[in-house]
């Protein structure tokens, strides 16, 4: 259902994911793009906005699929491997690994420890929705 707790955190990596995008879209420093900033080159940079907006894609369709916590449980496990990739893709590409680097850092690691929840608290709803129906 909506009201659930593993909604609130899907719905806060959806936000998170959006932040994120904005962001690295918008961010500019003397008129160069972000991809100097990270000292990425734009084919790159352009991969790893691909694989983040992947990962938003992913949150929600799994806030989506609410009655569906198989398919939840799936999906956030897909996205979780995907924010891993996003961060190995990060910093095997990156030329220096900069005080900046946290920018991507963070938010990455945010979501994958929320996904994580997000899975943790999904399973302990099917294991009250079984044992509701072992009662009856």
């Amino acid at each position: 259902m909506l009201y659930r707790i593993q909604t609130l955190y899907l719905f806060i990596s959806i936000f998170i994911y959006s932040v994120f995008i904005y962001f690295l879209y918008s961010f500019n420093i003397n008129k160069k793009n972000l991809a100097y900033f990270f000292y990425l080159n734009s084919y790159f940079k352009n991969i790893i906005i691909i694989f983040i907006i992947i990962c938003l894609f992913l949150s929600i369709l799994s806030f989506l699929f609410f009655k569906k916590k198989k398919l939840q449980i799936y999906l956030n496990k897909i996205n979780i491997l995907v924010n891993i990739l996003v961060l190995i893709l990060f910093f095997s590409y990156s030329y220096y690994h900069t005080l900046y680097s946290i920018i991507i850092l963070f938010p990455m690691i945010l979501c994958i420890y929320i996904l994580w929840i997000s899975n943790i608290a999904i399973k302990k709803d099917i294991e009250l929705i079984d044992s509701i129906n072992r009662i009856r």
